[in-house]
């Protein structure tokens, strides 16, 4: 049994470790295939030789996904081991670069890449012809201890203990409509007009200006995942919109017609992994960011608005 043990385990390779992984976290097959930038069938095919060479079965098969048997279990504790020193050992590496060259991956919000990233990245390139940028739009958090990015650009009350980096400057919402729809709709209560969302944003939105989560539904005439979409369902005056005020307040085709909403007050972080802080070209691009962000933070932090004749009042 010992020796039938060894040999499954002797088997398995980097690549496998990774497949039975990502399996194994997202408890699908097509979850895996989009975490590896795989094919469903390619994530299948691969799964089924991993398990017919090693003659263990990892995984149970059922219509709803994949489900860990023991031996699973046991692979992932070892697979995440073996991940985690494999990422260590990168950082290490990575942080004794002191190269100005290669390539960085920045995560930053949706709207912040279409906005503002690409005259911050232009003017930054300009200065540093050898290094390459990857921008990833995206709100949600990433794992920087796992290499999914280098930098965040990250509006946030509290980051990470693990990070290191500074808070810039506040970060403010508001809500912004045409003055067209604000005619159209004529004087309301601020819950009583018509809502355009980011998809997920309702539950952090509800205290500063709805009563109830049914009132919100029932003015919430628009959601999208994608953030410049609702902006743009907004422009077509379907209803308000609550944006970050650098993206509100600099679109003369919006007027503000709240104060900032005190609920959602953030600040602005650029962060990193601590073992990267030293390697060349994330110190000069953190820098970067630093005074790029720095000079507009009166415009992150809702200081630039336009006169309106609208200040409708938020909870």
């Amino acid at each position: 049994m010992v020796t039938s043990q060894l040999e499954a385990t002797a088997a398995l390779e980097w690549s496998d470790l990774q497949v039975i992984l990502a399996i194994c976290r997202a408890e699908s097959l097509s979850g895996a295939a989009r975490t590896l930038g795989q094919t469903h069938s390619t994530v299948f095919r691969r799964i089924n030789a991993i398990e017919e060479k090693t003659g263990v079965r990892f995984f149970d098969r059922f219509r709803h996904g994949y489900a860990m048997t023991d031996a699973g279990v046991t692979a992932r504790e070892y697979a995440e081991r073996v991940e985690a020193e494999f990422h260590a050992l990168g950082r290490e590496v990575l942080g004794q670069d002191t190269a100005l060259r290669g390539r960085i991956r920045v995560t930053c919000p949706e709207v912040f890449a279409e906005v503002m990233a690409p005259g911050i990245m232009a003017r930054f390139l300009a200065g540093h012809p050898d290094i390459q940028v990857d921008v990833s739009p995206g709100a949600s958090a990433v794992d920087m201890s796992r290499r999914e990015a280098e930098i965040a650009v990250r509006a946030t009350r509290q980051p990470p203990e693990t990070s290191f980096g500074k808070r810039l400057c506040d970060f403010r919402f508001a809500v912004y409509g045409t003055a067209a729809y604000m005619e159209k709709a004529g004087e309301r209560a601020l819950e009583d007009y018509e809502f355009c969302l980011i998809e997920g944003s309702m539950g952090w939105l509800i205290p500063s200006i709805w009563e109830t989560k049914s009132q919100a539904e029932r003015q919430t005439v628009f959601q999208c995942r994608a953030s410049r979409a609702v902006v743009n369902a907004a422009l077509e005056g379907i209803g308000l919109a609550a944006l970050p005020c650098y993206v509100g307040d600099v679109d003369e085709r919006l007027v503000r017609v709240t104060d900032t909403l005190a609920h959602l007050d953030m600040g602005l972080w650029v962060l990193t992994h601590p073992d990267l802080r030293n390697t060349a070209r994330i110190r000069v691009m953190m820098a970067h960011l630093y005074d790029e962000i720095g000079r507009e933070a009166d415009l992150f932090a809702g200081k630039r608005n336009r006169p309106s004749r609208w200040n409708l009042r938020s909870k």
